[in-house]
């Protein structure tokens, strides 16, 4: 009904900003592929209306969506005529937003010198034009980038400052955002049950404004935090609920990063071949979508898997490369399998400091 009734709108670039609004309203409940659609029909308004500030806006939530779903060549050529376009009409705003979005994308294919680059740019239009709210959205994403490159207390510190913010505008989804991604840093540093308070707070805000997207990272986190406490059967409950979430959206960076985790569990509880067959399918995934390892990660991934490959000895390499060429789909069947089987109730050993990442909370 809300199609229709914005169908019978005046043509041109009104029609064209109604659709934008009411495809963020779309994005937010998940339906990335439908929201796209709405974005390309409010592409095409604004083409033929001639309205170069409209396609620049409709070119941005193009590129998101390509992004989400891991096309990022895509999203970064959109975000390329967007640029240009909000140049031309001398729109500052949407300049500071695409210098924010091609600062996300660029920390997703682990170009942090150019992410940072590209988030501190924004930063400066954003503060001299009084954006308060998306200031503190680039504030918490230079600290993901910190995180990232293994600088907690920097990443600390930014996501303090945005939470900050946050508070002040009394935005409940951005501070369910800042409250994921400082669980994540106190999850790294050891610090679990402060994790899993902050994780469980996201999850209420992310439930209150309809967020489906985030509480399944809130999810994935709270796994995390869980499994650093010991409860493995709690940690592989909240696992399997992100899981089937990432799955359903084609969230395939998202799907990386909780392969990993559900990865580090089994090697925990000694199921040697699915970690590193796990580990296996989620570096075949990150080359497939150009997303590698952040370099924290890398090393966190390197010590919690050391006693898997001890274990399977000159097997290891083997058990990795059949997950690296089984495909996602088979590696969701065994990270599912895994999840649910009997032995769901063993308790994992707590450990001293963090193994594999939590999944920081991208502002948009």
């Amino acid at each position: 009904r809300l199609f229709s009734t914005i169908a019978g709108l005046t043509p041109g670039a009104a029609r064209a900003a109604a659709l934008l609004r009411l495809g963020s309203v779309v994005e937010l409940t998940g339906a990335w592929a439908r929201a796209a659609e709405v974005a390309a029909e409010a592409l095409a308004l604004a083409q033929d209306a001639g309205d170069e500030t409209m396609q620049a806006r409709a070119e941005s939530a193009l590129a998101e969506t390509a992004r989400k779903t891991g096309k990022f060549e895509e999203a970064r050529e959109r975000l390329a005529r967007a640029g240009d376009l909000f140049e031309r009409v001398a729109d500052e705003a949407g300049q500071g937003r695409v210098l924010h979005l091609q600062g996300t994308l660029a920390a997703q294919q682990g170009s942090y010198a150019a992410a940072r680059a590209s988030y501190l740019s924004s930063l400066e239009i954003r503060e001299r034009l009084g954006d308060r709210s998306s200031l503190a959205g680039v504030l918490s994403n230079l600290g993901v980038v910190e995180e990232y490159e293994g600088d907690y207390d920097a990443s600390q510190a930014y996501h303090r400052r945005a939470l900050e913010l946050r508070i002040a505008l009394g935005d409940r989804w951005a501070i369910g955002v800042s409250q994921t991604n400082l669980g994540m840093i106190a999850s790294l540093q050891g610090r679990y049950g402060q994790a899993r308070e902050r994780f469980e707070e996201a999850i209420r805000l992310n439930r209150e404004v309809g967020d489906p997207w985030m509480v399944a990272i809130c999810h994935n986190n709270l796994g995390n935090a869980l499994r650093g406490l010991g409860d493995a059967a709690a940690a592989r409950r909240h696992y399997a609920d992100s899981l089937r979430a990432y799955r359903d959206y084609d969230d395939r960076w998202a799907l990386a990063f909780l392969l990993e985790d559900i990865g580090v569990l089994a090697a925990q509880l000694d199921a040697h071949e699915p970690a590193l067959g796990l580990i296996g399918a989620a570096e075949a995934l990150r080359e497939e979508i150009g997303a590698p390892r952040p370099p924290a990660l890398q090393n966190e991934l390197t010590r919690a898997l050391l006693a898997s490959r001890e274990a399977l000895g000159q097997r290891a390499d083997e058990v990795s490369a059949a997950g690296r060429v089984a495909g996602l789909e088979a590696a969701i069947g065994v990270a599912l399998g895994f999840l649910e089987e009997e032995t769901a109730a063993v308790a994992a050993p707590p450990i001293e400091a963090s193994s594999g990442v939590a999944l920081a909370g991208l502002d948009t």
